[in-house]
């Protein structure tokens, strides 16, 4: 009786291109080595999403994951071949590699890997391409109308910080009325890698062209979508004092589709004066402001001896999104996310590497 094929096991999840890249470049090595390829989406178990996220596609051969983010074709070739010296040399038992750097799966992955139904691997149209060239990221050009949706899915922490970071960057590239801008532009503004920014958008369409660049308008529109702020999101400011003033007056939450909503504060001397196109109203109408205005975010701006209190009304008024400019600890329940701000967090980074 013939052995089994033998299989090699793809983590990816449904509208990630560079995983669309990776079935495509396993059918070419098929034609050299035979073996079956086993899809697993990872958004069916949280374990693999959390493990996977932010290095689809992982290709995995006999328990090992060999590659990640794009096929490793020498390995991949590596490792098919060396299952089928093993099982030749155990009459068709596949055993376990000696010597190897690839990750082990866990048994309760690899049992999982073993139970997933085979899917048919799609066969993407690959770009034509001069001989020579490489192709390594998702700014390719092609003629395709790029995916009007972008798909539902849940990100990582990390995955959240960098897409926020190239929104900042984009939004004013956009004000500056920059219409296209490069990964390695979007780079050096943020910091991170530019094979990281083409793996993070990836996973979201086929955005930009080789040698022009992404269209700044188009990923602004994306990115807002993935992070889920294209809708309203009220905020209310309390604090009319110096700081309270100059975060009303930027434009700092506005570029990025953020409505302050209301200012409030307890001086009866500031109550009532004009604060940019708002009138500053009292803090004791905070209840009355949130619902009527959907308020999902408080901004805190006052000194730090009044910040406890005021975290306490939001709480109360039934916000769960704090954040916090008063340079205090804050005491709030589990389900309250408070982030404090400070832009001398910003500066000890920087610092770290200067005198480092």
């Amino acid at each position: 009786m013939p052995a089994p094929p033998i299989e090699v096991v793809v983590f990816l999840r449904d509208g990630c291109h560079l995983c669309a890249d990776a079935l495509a470049d396993l059918e070419v090595l098929r034609e050299q080595e035979p073996f079956t390829v086993r899809t697993v989406d990872i958004e069916r178990d949280d374990r693999l999403h959390a493990r996977y996220l932010e290095r689809i596609p992982v290709v995995a051969v006999a328990g090992e994951e060999l590659c990640d983010f794009a096929v490793d074709a020498g390995r991949v070739l590596s490792a098919v071949r060396d299952v089928q010296a093993r099982r030749a040399a155990v009459g068709g038992a596949e055993g376990v590699r000696g010597s190897s750097t690839a990750t082990p799966l866990s048994a309760v992955a690899a049992r999982r890997i073993a139970a997933q139904p085979l899917r048919p691997i799609a066969r993407p149209a690959a770009p034509v391409i001069d001989a020579g060239d490489v192709v390594t990221t998702t700014e390719i050009e092609s003629d395709a109308p790029a995916e009007p949706v972008v798909p539902e899915v849940r990100l990582g922490v990390g995955q959240a910080e960098r897409l926020s970071r190239y929104l900042q960057t984009l939004t004013q590239a956009r004000k500056m009325g920059r219409g296209t801008m490069s990964s390695q532009e979007l780079s050096a503004h943020t910091h991170v890698n530019s094979t990281q920014i083409r793996r993070d958008l990836s996973g979201f369409g086929r955005f930009g062209k080789r040698g022009v660049g992404y269209d700044v308008e188009e990923l602004v529109v994306k990115i807002r979508s993935i992070l889920h702020t294209s809708t309203h999101v009220g905020i209310v400011l309390l604090g009319a004092g110096h700081l309270g003033r100059a975060i009303a007056g930027s434009d700092v939450f506005a570029d990025h589709g953020f409505d302050v909503v209301a200012v409030l504060d307890n001086d009866p001397g500031k109550i009532g004066t004009p604060i940019g196109d708002l009138t500053i109203g009292d803090v004791r109408h905070l209840v009355d402001v949130v619902r009527e205005n959907e308020v999902v975010v408080g901004v805190i701006a006052s000194p730090a001896k009044a910040a406890q209190s005021l975290a306490d009304e939001l709480v109360d008024a039934g916000v769960q999104i704090i954040f916090n400019y008063s340079g205090t600890l804050l005491r709030t329940p589990p389900e309250v996310t408070v982030h404090t701000s400070s832009p001398a967090v910003d500066l000890l980074h920087a610092l770290y590497y200067y005198l480092a």
